[in-house]
């Protein structure tokens, strides 16, 4: 008999050979007494046992049931006439000695020490198994193995790929699966699968899988702490002595438990601290704050903030929609896309001034940035009262504004005068009547500039919108500056295309425009060289470009050419006159119609200014 790991005798061997005999055990013979049949003993040696008794014919004997699925009755009875001598008619009957006892009913179907199933009813069931053809076949070891090795490898595929509740479901499905089959197996094909051994496979897999994954999850911890503490605002030292495992083998030791949880600590304390300089630095009456997320919608106001713009109906739901709602309060006349553009990544910000009406007429310096934090933009605008500096600003210009309209009266009499003498007078008199003519009339061009960009920042300068062909306009441009591109031998070219659609724009300032970026160009150029007006008309916009090939603009100097007064520091162009008003009149005047003034240059290869004019107005 061979013992099966639930303890329960399944293999028999029909052949045994002790001492140069051959011992058949009694089912075989009578199988071989009941169907005229030889029994096919084999000569195949399985094993040798204790006594050199070697062992042959193996097989699996498949039960009918529990003990007392075969009909068992009392010898004594079937003496006593109990019995019939009809009722054993036709039947095959084992006769054998077993103790009598609750023993015999306990164990399914019976043990290797007897107990449990009697020992006659066991032959009897061995007997039935030989009749009926249906002992037990089991699936070759090397088989078997590959299988249980593929059930694992699937399993481990399939649980570490899964959230943990799939999983579960997974590897519950796969155990009805396997119980399933192996019934269907038994059931139809006497194929025992020995299940037990799948069970445990599935169980140890999804386990492990288990492991692996919360060592994967302790690993991303690690490395979130590794990233975390070099941005802690007090820093944080280790102790050089431990040595803390990474993964889940330093997750479960006393010391790494107690380090992550002393970073954590910190983490929590600069927490508690960022969060009150936050309240106190950032959300106070001092600056208005807007804070929007990587999904561009509004994360963080503050009261300040909220209130004026609630006041002036401005709206925040998004960055967008707030640059949009801020565009009509611009004193800058930016266009909010470009606004948007330059929030587009991290780089250094921008600045524009916003005047609000209500509560009372007031300034606000927005000051716009794009920071990143963990792959995500964030965008950051800081409203800063400058009423009372705008207000001296204003003041400042006015009484400049004063002041130059009180100069042009006595000038001009000073421009008429020596425009007289300069024609009645000889020699030397004449030239110095000359050079005040020629610098009264400088002069009178600096402070008409001056006063014109004075008139439009305070929106008092009247802008003339009338349909326009600016093909006329830059052919008017370049043959008036002509002679002075002569004079420095620097040729002027046109690119303008056939026909062009027109534009609503008012000419005399757009004229103006042109007119100060050709000569700017012609101004900053080394002779020989040549300035091209090209004018592209484009899907939604006109555009016209200035390109020269000249001396180009540094790039510390290229944030500062729209400033009043502003001149380059640039070695090559220091000795050239200039007032430092051309350009900021060019890109006030250009905003005021509803454009956009922009530039690029390289230092030393020259620039291209472009205006650019919506055509749908």
């Amino acid at each position: 008999m061979e013992q099966d790991i639930d303890g329960i005798v399944r293999g028999v061997y029909h052949t045994l050979h002790l001492s140069g005999r051959r011992l058949h055990s009694l089912s075989s013979v009578v199988f071989g007494l009941a169907t005229n049949r030889i029994f096919p003993h084999s000569t195949e040696k399985r094993y040798t046992v204790e006594n050199d008794i070697l062992q042959y014919d193996h097989m699996y004997i498949n039960y009918c049931g529990n003990p007392g699925s075969i009909v068992t009755a009392s010898f004594a009875d079937v003496i006593n006439g109990v019995y019939p001598t009809s009722y054993f008619k036709d039947k095959i009957v084992f006769v054998g000695v077993t103790a009598l006892g609750a023993g015999d009913r306990i164990l399914t179907p019976f043990s290797k020490d007897r107990r449990g199933m009697a020992g006659v009813e066991g032959q009897a069931n061995i007997y039935n198994t030989l009749i009926t053809g249906s002992a037990i076949n089991t699936v070759p070891k090397i088989l078997r193995w590959l299988m249980v090795i593929s059930v694992a490898a699937f399993s481990m595929f399939c649980f570490l790929r899964l959230t943990e509740q799939r999983a579960a479901f997974l590897a519950l499905f796969e155990l009805l699966a396997i119980a399933v089959v192996t019934y269907l197996l038994f059931s139809f094909f006497n194929i025992w699968l020995v299940p037990s051994a799948f069970f445990v496979t599935i169980f140890l897999m999804f386990v492990l899988a288990y492991i692996f994954r919360f060592n994967d999850a302790v690993v991303l911890l690690d490395k979130a702490y590794t990233a975390l503490v070099p941005r802690l605002r007090w820093g944080y030292e280790k102790n050089g002595n431990e040595h803390i495992r990474k993964g889940i083998f330093g997750f479960f030791t006393e010391r790494g438990v107690r380090m992550k949880s002393q970073i954590l600590n910190d983490v929590s304390t600069q927490l508690g601290f960022e969060k009150e300089l936050t309240d106190r630095a950032l959300l106070s009456d001092i600056h208005g704050v807007l804070i929007f997320g990587p999904d561009k919608r509004n994360m963080l106001i503050n009261d300040l903030a909220q209130g004026l713009l609630r006041e002036n109906n401005i709206e925040m739901a998004s960055s967008e929609i707030f640059v949009k709602s801020l565009a009509g309060f611009m004193m800058d006349k930016m266009d909010p896309e470009v606004v948007l553009e330059g929030l587009s990544s991290a780089k250094d910000g921008l600045s524009f001034t916003v005047s609000l009406e209500r509560p009372s007429k007031t300034f606000y310096k927005v000051d716009a940035s794009c920071f990143e934090i963990d792959d995500g933009s964030y965008r950051l605008f800081l409203l800063s009262d400058v009423t009372r500096i705008k207000e001296l600003e204003m003041l400042k210009g006015h009484i400049i504004s004063v002041v130059s309209h009180e100069l042009k009266t006595p000038l001009t009499s000073i421009q008429g005068f020596s425009e007289i003498l300069a024609d009645k007078l000889e020699g030397k008199m004449k030239n110095f009547a000359e050079i005040i003519h020629r610098e009264s009339e400088r002069l009178a061009r600096f402070l008409n500039m001056f006063l014109d960009i004075t008139r439009i920042e305070e929106g008092r300068q009247p802008i003339k919108m009338a349909s326009v062909n600016l093909n006329n306009v830059i052919r008017e441009v370049a043959l008036a500056l002509k002679p002075i591109g002569d004079k420095s031998s620097i040729t002027i070219n046109t690119d303008i295309p056939e026909k062009t659609d027109d534009i609503k724009i008012d000419i005399d300032l757009t004229k103006q425009c042109i007119y100060n970026l050709v000569e700017n160009a012609i101004k900053y150029s080394p002779p020989d060289m040549d300035v091209t007006i090209r004018l592209k008309d484009e899907k939604d916009t006109i555009v016209v470009d200035i390109i020269d090939h000249g001396y180009g603009i540094k790039q510390e100097d290229i944030k500062k050419v729209f400033e009043k007064f502003y001149r380059s520091s640039s070695d090559k162009t220091k000795n050239i006159k200039g007032s430092g008003l051309g350009l900021t009149f060019v890109k006030e005047a250009v905003e005021a119609q509803g454009g956009r003034l922009s530039f690029v240059s390289v230092y030393g290869e020259g620039s291209t200014f472009s205006i650019t004019f919506p055509k749908n107005r």
